[in-house]
């Protein structure tokens, strides 16, 4: 087994973390569960609801995680939206994110081949932008690319909160064990799971331990969020993927480092 009993960090939410170390297993590492996250709805879903009410209005539904998929199609369904509007495109930023949509009933017309909100841009382009209207359900601390770049080129954009990235209640016990046995690897699938584990270590201890630590990034923005705060990152995979961030985890051992 590639990780040879290697103690991989896993700081996805609670109600997700599995899918990750289920994949740590396979490889023959041990998963350290310490959620940092605890996703949420909105304090106010009134701004979500309005533009459910009028999903028809619209010539694209984008969704740039698995998780604004999974918390959009929750409140479709809450409000009674079975059936989803026969004239309304929808795009994901990755596999991930499709397959969540389709495992909910949404068919997806367009996968972004490069799964960051640059990549679903580029997907976009060829379709055509100027003058169509795109509803993005995201993260309330939800990065402004894509909703940029589309009014760039005469997109009209809404964006809409559809679930926030709460601070998840910390386990004191599994805190003080990873502080004082750093494991093998940190991974991290987003910026909010890093900067929230420096809010519930504290920079200090966070510092110490991840010093001792390799640090994994699911992908390129999140590893920007490390970086700013002078963090190294040794791994981060070519495709944005939780198996990609795990098979890129694998390959850094392989290579004897």
């Amino acid at each position: 087994m590639g990780l040879s009993g290697k103690r991989i960090l896993v700081t996805r939410s609670e109600d997700q973390n599995e899918e990750f170390a289920a994949l740590v297993r396979r490889a023959g590492g041990v998963p350290v569960l310490f959620p940092t996250i605890r996703l949420v709805p909105p304090d106010d879903c009134g701004p979500l609801d309005r533009e459910i009410g009028r999903l028809s209005s619209f010539d694209w539904a984008l969704f740039t995680s698995a998780n604004a998929a999974r918390f959009f199609r929750d409140r479709t369904s809450r409000l009674g939206l079975v059936s989803w509007p026969a004239e309304l495109r929808v795009a994901s930023v990755g596999p991930g994110t499709t397959r969540e949509l389709e495992s909910r009933g949404v068919r997806v017309f367009l996968t972004a081949e490069r799964h960051t909100a640059e990549g679903l841009f580029e997907a976009l382009r060829p379709q055509g932008i100027a003058g169509r209207r795109f509803l993005i359900p995201r993260a309330k601390e939800g990065r402004d690319v894509l909703p940029d770049a589309l009014r760039g080129e005469g997109g009209q954009v809404v964006s809409v909160v559809a679930y926030m990235n709460g601070l998840a209640e910390k386990d004191e016990d599994m805190a003080a064990e990873i502080v004082a046995v750093p494991p093998d690897v940190c991974a991290f699938a987003s910026p909010s799971s890093f900067l929230n584990l420096l809010l519930l270590l504290g920079e200090e201890d966070a510092r110490e331990m991840l010093s001792a630590s390799r640090i994994a990034a699911i992908g390129e923005v999140t590893a920007q969020a490390i970086r700013a705060r002078d963090f190294r990152v040794d791994i981060v995979p070519e495709t944005y993927t939780l198996k990609a961030l795990m098979d890129a985890i694998e390959a850094h051992f392989a290579d004897g480092r």
